[in-house]
């Protein structure tokens, strides 16, 4: 990897969350770093003012958008710029050629999937095949089924104008100033069901929770389903509600379900197979002490407005077990949770969101989903059996 100053700073034009955050892990030990999110022209304008990115991720599936009428565009506009376009694989006949003749080094497919699982090999291919083009030192890569990246040679310009956008489709490609790359494939990714498992890794070691409007019913549906004798590590809760509710929510729960749930106590240790929630007026943090895992309670400023704060529970988690925090996002008004879940994505961790569909209100769960941090969206009957799942190392 490249010292931060040497890194080349990577556009993403995608409106997939998905691929977002599958090309975010990537990125982490890699060449690039991200450039804010673009899912419009006019934030593709806004970034090249003020990011000026060395390169562009361009996916063709973009609302209201031809996303190669873009492409044309932005190759017009600096045509120095390496651009690598990804695609449906049902779209890849048609695309590659137009693609590359319209100013993209190459074309990388994708399967039909909303999940940054299933897209890791893509993002895997977007950075082999812009290390080929900067000349950096490709990684050896070990998993099966990686695609073959072909770049094609860094075009010379000698003078260039300053970006210009104008309406979709616009525009004729200065086809001279690139040079066709064969477009590669990304071997295996066909078309496959979402919502099943793809990823075997470690198992979590902790899942923290968090909930807000409708959270109490979501709750205990999600432990209703959930059995403490395969869930065997500590369950850590935050419900956005008074103080004088969070033991009533705990009892609901250990009566309505085969958990254990009790209000959280300051310094008491983790408890595998049990539930503890956040005391409303309270945030709740993980620490080590003492050489043990144990909960800490504060009572520090509100997060978004909150306090039992998913952020804090979610960013403390993040802090102790690393890859090892596997963090869900029920339904609940507002956003508290989504910068957490950034923190637990960058750390490795996984993060999975409920739908809007079954969601009493799509805020929190929405707002991680929105951001792409969000690595798996269920219908809230489905959490439950993911979650065992996780715990068997099947994501």
């Amino acid at each position: 990897m490249a010292p931060d100053q040497e890194r080349k700073r990577l556009q993403l034009l995608a409106h997939s969350a998905a691929l977002r955050t599958a090309l975010r892990r990537a990125l982490n030990h890699s060449n690039y770093a991200l450039t804010p999110d673009a899912v419009g022209p006019s934030d593709v304008k806004r970034a090249f003012d003020e990011a000026r990115p060395d390169c562009l991720v361009l996916d063709t599936e973009l609302p209201g958008l031809r996303g190669l009428g873009l492409l044309q565009q932005i190759a017009r506009a600096d045509p120095r710029l390496p651009i690598v376009v990804v695609a449906p694989e049902a779209e890849m006949a048609q695309m590659r050629t137009e693609a590359v003749e319209k100013g993209a080094i190459g074309v990388i497919s994708k399967p039909a999937s909303d999940e940054p699982f299933a897209l890791r090999p893509v993002a895997t291919a977007v950075i082999d095949m812009l290390d080929a083009q900067f000349g950096f030192k490709t990684r050896q890569r070990h998993s099966h089924g990686a695609p073959s990246i072909v770049s094609a040679p860094k075009p010379t310009v000698t003078s260039i104008a300053g970006p210009r956008f104008d309406a979709p489709g616009t525009g004729r490609a200065d086809t001279a100033l690139r040079t066709a790359a064969a477009p590669p494939r990304v071997a295996g990714a066909t078309a496959a069901p979402t919502r099943q498992p793809r990823v075997h890794r470690p198992p979590p070691q902790v899942l923290v929770v968090a909930s807000s409007t409708g959270g109490p019913q979501a709750l205990i549906t999600l432990f209703s389903g959930v059995n403490p004798a395969v869930v065997t590590v500590p369950v850590l809760i935050v419900q956005h509600m008074p103080a004088a509710f969070t033991p009533i929510l705990a009892e609901h729960i250990t009566r309505a379900t085969a958990w254990t749930a009790l209000e959280a106590k300051s310094d008491e240790p983790l408890v595998p197979g049990e539930i503890r929630i956040a005391p409303g007026g309270h945030h709740m943090v993980v620490c080590n002490a003492g050489g043990a895992k144990r909960l800490k309670l504060t009572d520090t400023e509100p997060v978004n407005f909150c306090r039992p704060s998913a952020d804090v529970l979610f960013v403390s988690a993040a802090e102790v077990f690393g890859r090892g925090v596997l963090g869900v996002i029920l339904t609940g008004m507002g956003n508290d949770g989504c910068q957490g879940a950034k923190v637990i994505n960058a750390a490795g961790g996984a993060i999975y969101a409920q739908d809007k569909e079954t969601s009493v209100v799509w805020g929190m769960p929405g707002a991680a989903v929105g951001a792409g941090v969000a690595d798996r969206v269920f219908p809230l009957p489905e959490i439950a059996p993911a979650v065992q799942a996780a715990m068997k190392g099947v994501y």
